[in-house]
């Protein structure tokens, strides 16, 4: 398949091919790779710097390239790798017809489970309700109007009479055309719809998280609150930079806010198709959207700027929870459907977290409780008799596998798990293949290890071979190596090329991620005047959470060390399960509404108590609160 580059005299390009895809384009002399593969829509690895070279996760092997390799590419890739022609996607430049073979990425399959259900099934209040009226046709003693005469019929009189005029354009023929039998279709009371026929036994709906990383969508029944189908997909927004902060950045530049906001409506599009695939339905028949995702990605799926969040005040467009129609979006659905949004509480703390609160009903416990979400910006929130404290750490994105040297997502060909065994270290890979790297609980679990055998010290400083053989003895102490990039812990060795380590650097921003969010937490609970003891439960929200082994989150600070892992539970992607409570139940909106007036969000980089608390909390020590 050939792509041009619009009106440009093919002639006078460079024909780039790309493999396995087996997708040509044609692109000037001096465009970069990965340019070429946007044109082209072949996705390559994203990169967490926001393509400017300096995380050395693009890497695509060229075959008989005759450019040179640039400096960032000599720092970051290995002279065999370098030879064999393997480049960064970002840094090389087209100057030839090129033939570019682009590493597999499972084909964007999401390994882990990354939909949670409610504990208990959601009791449903529908906001979509439709009516089936019989309208009797007018006559010389009847000439009543056309709407005049429907109205009459509908036995809710709380019906507002806000009407679309393209409703009312169409009403004339579509009475007289279907023997005066029409169905009337309400959202929150207000007319949205009219159709032909009884239709009153179909409405549909889905339930979409918006992750920076990963997008879930479920199909439901409206009226019996049922689960369809299911899909998810990686956020495309994610080859701009692995963390909203990356993605602000490129929305800067003129046209890249409406390309972020394409690329994120185009794939909900793509799940939306997918869930009704084998469900018998049409887009016609679904009538409402629920959407929760953080405060950025929500402002990305709407188009709103958001250059502002990432600057001091940290103010964002909009955080009321409003609903859109979902022509206005590009939604492909019912044309007259709507999307509905969870509101934001700040700038980094999003609909997600709200969503969250509401899942787990953390906002009706009177015992102290918090509710975590790890993620790229961990938010937490703390609920305890009737008050709501809320904050956001900056934690960025190294428990999604990126800023780790051998960082991955949770995929095939990443080590998920690491445990000690007759005083070796052993791992499991997903997918059963040789390990490709480390996922983020892979990453916790190998430091919270190596913690305990001591060749990670309270620092976080990584020993040398020769100080750990007197700890571990020389067969462990082996995998200990220096490096140009400093000192490493090598988990696995394929080849000569090829290899999965831990290095300082990556026990640094581990450090600087758990620092950050336990900093949080002390901050919260001392402006609440209570003690960590206080605390009855911990939820971890998210899919990061789902595969965390308790013990080990503990070990490296991610659990304060005074909470009896007891009191740790799981609650699983709580931000879907939220937009399924705000799909299905018509009173959510009142809910949440009051429920995020009442939260007191806390700007922690605004504190003079931040930079000591956050300092503190990097160290391992015992995380002793």
């Amino acid at each position: 398949m050939n792509k041009p580059l619009g009106d440009v005299n093919v002639q006078s390009l460079k024909r780039i091919k790309f493999l396995p895809h087996n997708v040509e384009v044609f692109v000037p002399a001096g465009t970069t790779v990965v340019e070429a593969a946007d044109l082209a829509r072949v996705e390559i690895e994203p990169t967490p710097c926001g393509r400017r070279g300096t995380c050395g996760k693009c890497l695509i092997l060229c075959r008989d390239y005759s450019g040179s390799p640039t400096i960032v590419e000599e720092e970051k890739i290995t002279n065999i790798l370098l030879e064999q022609g393997w480049r960064l996607a970002c840094q090389t430049t087209v100057v030839q017809d090129m033939i570019i073979e682009v590493p597999s990425q499972a084909a964007g399959k999401l390994i882990k489970d990354l939909l949670s259900r409610p504990i208990k099934a959601i009791e449903v209040l529908p906001s979509i309700i439709k009516y089936y009226i019989k309208v009797a046709p007018p006559t010389m003693t009847d000439q009543r109007s056309d709407w005049d005469r429907v109205e009459s019929m509908l036995p809710d009189p709380e019906v507002q009479q806000e009407l679309d005029l393209n409703l009312l354009r169409e009403l004339p023929e579509l009475v007289r055309n279907n023997n005066y039998e029409i169905t009337v279709v309400t959202y929150k009371g207000k007319v949205i719809s009219l159709e032909a026929g009884d239709t009153t036994s179909v409405g549909y709906g889905c339930a979409i998280d918006i992750g920076t990383t990963t997008i879930i969508c479920s199909l439901h029944d409206l009226y019996t609150g049922q689960e369809i189908s299911v899909a998810s997909a990686f956020n495309p927004q994610r080859t701009y930079g692995a963390d909203v902060l990356s993605r602000i950045d490129f929305s800067r530049k003129d046209g890249n806010l409406e390309k972020l906001q394409n690329l994120i409506v185009g794939q909900v599009n793509t799940l939306i198709e997918k869930v009704i695939e084998s469900s018998g339905i049409s887009c016609s028949d679904i009538y409402l959207i629920s959407v929760v995702g953080n405060t950025t990605m929500q402002h990305l799926f709407l188009g709103l700027p958001v250059r502002y969040i990432a600057t001091p005040p940290f103010v964002g467009t909009l955080y009321t929870g409003l609903s859109f129609n979902s022509q206005d979006l590009g939604i492909k659905i019912n044309k007259r459907g709507k999307v509905a949004f969870l509101p934001n509480v700040a700038g980094y703390v999003g609909a997600d977290i709200v969503a969250g609160v509401l899942a787990t009903g953390a906002y009706n416990y009177d015992a102290p409780c918090i509710l975590i979400d790890v993620g790229t910006n961990a938010e937490i929130v703390l609920a305890a008799h009737g008050r709501l404290y809320a904050c956001s750490a900056a934690a960025g994105p190294a428990f999604e596998g990126a800023n780790i040297c051998y960082g991955m997502r949770a995929e095939t060909g990443a080590i998920d798990q690491v445990w000690l065994e007759d005083g070796m270290l052993h791992y499991h890979v997903i997918g059963e293949v040789p390990a490709l790297g480390l996922c983020g609980s892979g990453l916790v679990d190998v430091i919270a290890v190596l913690l305990g055998l001591g060749i990670i010290d309270s620092s976080g400083r990584l020993l040398s071979s020769e100080e750990a053989i007197p700890l571990v003895g020389e067969k462990l102490a082996e995998s200990l190596f220096e490096s140009d990039d400093g000192d490493e812990f090598i988990l696995v060795k394929n080849s000569e090329c090829q290899k999965v380590s831990l290095t300082q650097r990556d026990i640094r921003q581990v450090q600087l991620a758990k620092g950050a969010i336990l900093a949080g937490i002390r901050i919260m609970i001392k402006e609440m005047s209570l003690n960590i003891e206080d605390i009855e439960q911990f939820n971890i929200a998210g899919s990061f959470g789902n595969v965390l082994d308790k013990k080990n989150a503990q070990a490296v600070g991610l659990i304060p060390a005074a909470i009896p892992l007891s009191k740790v539970k799981y609650a699983g992607n709580s931000a879907h399960i939220g937009a399924q409570m705000n799909l299905l139940r018509a009173d959510t909106e009142e809910i949440v509404n009051s429920l995020v007036k009442n939260i007191k969000y806390l700007e922690l980089s605004d504190r003079s108590d931040f930079t000591e608390e956050f300092t503190n909390a990097m160290f391992f020590a015992d995380c002793a609160e």
